[in-house]
């Protein structure tokens, strides 16, 4: 078995808010080099709404020509409507991307006819396939699992991305498996969902950290449940430190640090100060991933 893994990347900008293209270029390649099976583009750990319509668009134009084809490409479309949404669908479908993720309707709330009428359209209007993203932590709307298995069963809805309980996604799991993709993101349970037999996993973490997490997918893979749980425990230590500090300014230092330029907070988000940004790099948990990243870096083919 080989467990894909999709990364959830980063926006890399300017501070005038600008896609920073060379640090875009820099973190896709590093993906790429890992063995990372596929991207997603403007997705919550890129930020897509906080970014301008112009930085957004040229994210999508940039990540393809960058990638060119050498893994699985999803782009973020869901905004706060039907009409934003197939705005931004239109502008996804002009380059060859897999996949549209469509984040749950935010801001305002839709009741379950007014959702499942707004994924079947779009579903019909979308040249594209899609895929629902379920995210209740940020959106404030969790979907049902009656409106799940209605809106899957378009032509045109090929799986979901889903973010929320481990309870939740096992039933998740078992319920649709056999019916619709199911693309877990269960960062602290790779090795878990790799026992279960769940052939894709998704998150941000892999972005920031993609040989490693290539690394620990193989070993869960080959059965190596103790190598597993050792490079898992450093990841899930690394979600806790980033948890109780500044996360987006965190991740920023991180990759800099790795070489991969740009910032990925965009504002009103803090960045790190100096001090602070010396007190992540020192940890010597963060010390040990980077240092751990680089190494895997240098005997991954390229």
């Amino acid at each position: 078995m080989h467990t894909r893994l999709i990364s959830a990347i980063c926006t890399p900008i300017h501070s005038n808010g600008d896609l920073h293209v060379e640090g875009l270029a820099a973190h896709i390649e590093a993906q790429v080099a890992a063995g990372i099976d596929g991207l997603l583009v403007a997705g919550t750990m890129g930020l897509m709404q906080l970014q301008t319509d112009a930085t957004y668009e040229k994210l999508i134009d940039e990540s393809v020509s960058i990638a060119s084809g050498r893994t699985e490409i999803w782009a973020g479309v869901g905004d706060a409507s039907y009409h934003r949404t197939l705005a931004r669908i239109r502008i996804a479908e002009r380059q060859p991307v897999d996949g549209l993720v469509i984040l749950t309707p935010y801001l305002m709330k839709f009741t379950e006819p007014e959702l499942l009428r707004y994924y079947l359209q779009l579903a019909d209007a979308a040249n594209k396939p899609l895929f629902l993203y379920d995210l209740p932590v940020l959106t404030g709307t969790a979907l049902s699992m009656e409106l799940i298995e209605q809106v899957t069963a378009h032509p045109n809805v090929h799986g979901l991305k889903c973010t929320r309980d481990w309870q939740w996604t096992t039933e998740l799991w078992n319920r649709f498996r056999e019916k619709t993709r199911v693309v877990p993101a269960q960062p602290e349970r790779v090795a878990d969902l790799i026992r279960m037999g769940v052939p894709d996993n998704l998150d941000g973490l892999f972005a920031i950290f993609p040989n490693q997490s290539r690394a620990l997918a193989d070993a869960a893979d080959q059965g190596h449940w103790e190598e597993a749980a050792q490079l898992q425990a450093d990841l899930c230590r690394f979600l806790e430190l980033g948890r109780a500090s500044k996360l987006f300014g965190a991740v920023t230092s991180i990759l800099n640090a790795l070489g991969i330029p740009g910032l990925m907070a965009p504002a009103p988000y803090d960045q790190l100060t100096l001090e602070e940004q010396d007190q992540l790099l020192s940890h010597a948990t963060i010390r040990r991933l980077i240092d751990n990243e680089l190494k895997l870096a240098v005997v991954q083919p390229s």
